[in-house]
């Protein structure tokens, strides 16, 4: 059917005064509606005229004819000629324009409820065949079963700039032109295949096309059908899409073949069949355009392959401009709309969006915010605001092709060649695959990319997926991303279906534990091995363990992608780079103190790298936000140089120990921590040794003279109780202060953290162990427990040749009794020549170790008696220099047994006798006597000498 309205000049007073008929005879009331009844009983089979409305001396008519019976020419003479004949109406005010079936369909309710017909409407419904009237539903849509259906006018649109179109769509309007008919159209030449960024831009090239194809003859009407929302099961409901092609012969049917929400792209396959089979019933009798979106390409690889057996495809993609035929592109698109008043503000409205490149999806977008910010601008003359950033952020990934995109990322050095190396072979495998045809089997390019978190690999793997569709490698370069955890057997399929053409993106892969999913993923990858790459993606050490689950696995993996961690300089870029997509500048102390963070975390496990590097630039934000808001809260105050600049001050990890360190004003230095401990000269005067040659070392290279950069790892010897492990700690922060080592990380192992009871065991016991000291200190106390079977050996061994390797980043301290440490140091040749440091601790002298009681007293904010004190001397005099003398160690355990000894004696007083000053002092009687000590067995606690 075709549907027109017009204009003519009529009215009631004239159709009375002209009328060659009895108009009663039609209707009583109404000389519209007996002129609405003439015409129905004496128009041709399948014509159709309806007067709706009167204006002064015009009357807004309708009509419709069958496109199967009646050309337009012949159904409009009928019309006029028998309004000429019957009602001397010669005057057409205005010529028809063509109109949907819906606008036909309003001027019918119209007449209705005007009384302009008395014979009941449905006899006009049924003669217009307006198959959707009684499925309509109250908010004016057409209710179809399984799908959506609209329908619109092509207008006479004035050409867009042709710089914002894709070269294959300007040829294809070029060819039109060139091409047009002038006679009866047999069946449509051609049909197409649209993609772009978003289904407003592929509608707006299919208008585009359509009007160029119905100027060029191509087509007969000017009515464009829209389906979308088509469902899995359209085929199983009342879908009306034969009646929507049977109602529009010669006409544009536009198919949107994006999947709805809640269904995946493997669930069209029936739906994929079906349509088909309407495409090749009707393909002769208006033509189709499918269009999808090209990073979600829904159910086009199911349909897709069989319409172009049936019909000759022509593929068209939406294009990009520059900002000047953006500008005219959408000064187009607001002409034809009701703001076409104010499409000389283009320009202005545009330079919210930066860049001078844009695609039609992101000028049409733009052209959705048009309305609201002109009303703004010049109605209510408030709310003025540009566009979101993250609008703009997500349109970025236009600039550039894929490959310059990764050739900018920073770092990553080796992962761009390995990328270079795979695309070329791609390449070459696609070329000898077009010599051989179906016969050459070509290799599968699946890989794996594995790292710690924030490397960079999700973002590596999208662009992968872009090179490869630039050179020729993938059809589509669409990029599905799913987790291990979201694949199995029931939805693996639907994932290969959703990166059909492109790259499946599995990241944790180790998250599939299944054998019958990891079967399943194996048979996809072999059977879509040439239009589907895949990407496993995760930790490097269980990307291993995931790999053999399966051993089809590794055989069909040929490309391994390792993504180092960034190093300190990289991410200092980085943090650059995030805060100039911000907006944001930072000053040189900024910048040096956001290396310094990353210089002393680069060794933490699972830090996040590039995340890090986001999490750092999003709290320096806040903290500089805190830092610039005035006392008062008025942000007015603040100067525009300030809202976008970063100190020093404002870039910090609240987690950094080092930092929490800096802001506790009482807090002293480490090396200042370790002169004031109690005696230890020798030691001190060691680690102060080691200090400032570090710094003459340091000074050297300022200066230009080179110098080897010196081990560090150190052998504690003593007693116990001699502070050999409060000083190795001390010795992790003192190195972390002087730039020594990036963290300080203080790690405590013994026998059970390296020796393996399995064979082979221990080193990777090693390893791990000194990963997780990476940056700090590993101390190994009782070190000469890693001795005297083979396993140990392997053990020893191994710690050699990780001290070589480490050796610029980790100190390893090894703690222990002199006599045994010396043998310990002899079980491997290379093990002495590794230790820059011998430190022997002395043991306390009786001096020292009164001291050590009054400050452990002091902590404790205990006090004690002049008796009991002298006790505790003669004490320290007796024991001192016997074998096993636990030093400090010593002292803790007898004040410890004074303290549960004074506790005792508290709880058998009388209450009246218990005061503050009772409860906090040791008298000599809470001393527990050294002999008697000896003579148990078994240490007893609490016991205590009567107090007289």
């Amino acid at each position: 059917m075709r549907y027109y309205g017009f204009i003519i000049k009529a009215n009631n007073a004239l159709i009375a005064k002209n009328t060659k008929i009895r108009l009663r005879e039609y209707d009583f009331e109404s000389n519209i509606g007996a002129l609405n009844l003439y015409m129905y009983r004496n128009l041709r089979n399948g014509q159709l005229f309806v007067a709706y409305r009167e204006e002064g001396d015009s009357l807004l008519a309708e009509f419709s004819f069958d496109e199967n019976k009646d050309s337009f020419p012949s159904a409009y003479n009928s019309v006029l000629k028998l309004l000429d004949d019957t009602f001397h109406i010669r005057t057409v005010k205005e010529e028809p324009l063509e109109i949907t079936m819906n606008q036909f369909l309003e001027g019918i309710d119209e007449c209705r409820r005007r009384g302009y017909f008395s014979s009941g409407t449905s006899r006009l419904i049924d003669t217009a065949n307006i198959w959707f009237y009684y499925d309509k539903n109250a908010n004016d849509g057409i209710i179809c079963g399984g799908l959506d259906f609209k329908e619109i006018i092509i207008r006479d649109r004035k050409a867009a700039d042709p710089g914002m179109f894709h070269p294959s769509f300007l040829s294809e309007l070029k060819t039109i032109s060139e091409h047009k008919l002038d006679g009866d159209l047999p069946g449509s030449m051609v049909h197409y295949i649209l993609s772009a960024g978003s289904i407003s831009a592929a509608a707006d090239l299919a208008e585009r096309l359509s009007q160029k194809l119905f100027e060029a003859g191509r087509i007969e009407s000017r009515r464009v059908g829209i389906v979308s929302g088509i469902k899995p099961d359209l085929f199983n409901r009342r879908n009306h899409l034969e009646d929507i092609i049977e109602n529009n012969r010669g006409g544009v049917l536009l198919v949107d073949l994006s999947e709805t929400f809640g269904h995946a792209p493997s669930e069209y396959t029936m739906a994929a069949d079906y349509l088909a089979g309407i495409f090749k019933t009707y393909r002769s009798r208006c033509l189709f355009i499918f269009m999808y979106n090209m990073d979600k390409p829904g159910f086009s690889y199911f349909l897709m392959p069989t319409v172009r057996k049936y019909a000759l495809t022509v593929p068209l993609k939406e294009g990009t401009g520059n900002r000047k035929s953006a500008v005219k592109y959408l000064r187009s698109l607001i002409s034809g709309s009701e703001y076409s008043k104010y499409s000389g503000q283009a320009a202005e409205f545009l330079r919210q969006y930066k860049g001078d490149k844009f695609t039609q999806t992101e000028i049409l977008e733009a052209f959705e915010a048009f309305g609201p910010w002109c009303l703004s601008k010049n109605v209510f003359n408030t709310y003025l605001r540009g566009p979101s950033e993250e609008f703009l952020l997500d349109r970025d990934e236009n600039a550039g092709s894929a490959w310059e995109k990764l050739q900018k990322l920073i770092g990553l050095e080796e992962v761009k060649k390995q990328i270079d190396k795979i695309i070329t072979a791609d390449i070459v495998e696609k070329r000898r695959k077009e010599f051989r045809g179906k016969a050459y089997r070509a290799s599968a390019m699946h890989m794996v990319f594995s790292g710690s978190p924030g490397t960079a690999k999700t973002t590596v793997a999208r662009l992968f997926a872009g090179i490869a569709k630039e050179k020729g490698i993938l059809k589509s370069g669409v990029f599905a991303e799913r987790r291990g955890t979201d694949l199995n057997c029931t939805n693996i399929e639907e994932a290969f279906t959703a990166a059909k053409g492109g790259v499946l993106f599995v990241d944790e892969a180790y998250a599939i534990v299944s054998p019958m999913s990891a079967a399943l993923l194996i048979q996809e990858m072999e059977n879509r091995r040439d239009d589907v790459i895949v990407i496993f993606a995760g930790y490097t050490d269980r990307m291993k363990g995931f790999l053999e689950l399966n051993e089809g696995l590794k055989s069909r993996i040929p490309y391994y992608v390792d993504f180092p961690d960034y190093s300190p300089a990289e991410m200092t870029e980085i943090f650059k780079l995030m805060l100039d997509e911000q907006g944001f500048t930072a000053t040189e102390e900024a910048v040096k103190e956001a290396y310094s963070i990353f210089e002393r975390k680069r060794f933490v496990k699972d830090l996040g790298n590039g995340r890090y590097v986001r999490n750092l630039v999003e709290n320096a934000v806040k903290n500089q936000a805190l830092r610039i808001m005035p006392a008062d809260g008025d942000a007015d105050k603040i100067k525009k140089k300030d809202l976008f600049l970063l100190k020093a001050e404002d870039i910090y990890d609240s987690n950094d120990q080092s930092v929490k360190a800096k802001n506790e004003e009482k807090t002293m230095s480490a090396l200042a921590e370790l002169d004031s401990l109690i005696g230890l000269d020798k030691v001190k005067d060691v680690v102060h040794k080691a200090i400032r040659n570090f710094r003459y070392n340091k000074l050297c290279l300022d200066n230009g003279i080179k110098r080897n950069n010196p081990t560090m790892h150190m052998v504690f010897t003593g007693n116990p109780g001699t502070a050999k492990t409060t000083v190795a700690r001390l010795i992790g922060r003192i190195l972390a202060e002087e730039g020594i080592l990036p963290t300080g990380e203080f790690i405590e192992a013994g026998k059970p953290e390296i020796v393996s009871p399995i064979v082979g065991g221990s080193p990777i016991l090693v390893k791990e162990l000194f990963r997780k000291a990476k940056g700090g200190v590993l101390f190994i106390d009782e070190a000469y427990s890693i001795n005297g079977d083979p396993l140990c050996d392997d053990a020893i061994t191994a710690i050699v040749q990780e001290m070589e390797n480490n050796r610029e980043d980790t100190v390893v301290i090894f703690a222990g009794y002199p006599d045994r440490m010396q043998a310990f140091l002899d079980r491997n040749p290379g093990m002495r020549s590794r230790i820059a440091f011998n430190i022997s601790f002395d043991d306390y002298s009786v001096q020292e170790l009164m001291e050590i009681t009054n400050l452990l007293l002091a902590k404790s904010e205990m006090t004690i008696s002049d008796a009991a004190l002298e006790k505790l001397r003669r004490i320290y005099e007796k024991s001192a220099g016997t074998k096993d003398f636990g030093n400090g160690r010593f002292v803790r355990e007898m004040l410890e047994q004074a303290e549960m000894n004074l506790s005792d004696r508290v709880m058998d007083m009388d209450s009246k006798y218990i005061t503050p000053e009772v409860l906090g002092r040791i008298e000599e009687c809470d001393i527990t006597d050294i002999s008697a000590e000896a003579k148990a067995p078994v240490r007893r606690i609490g016991f205590a000498a009567s107090c007289a």
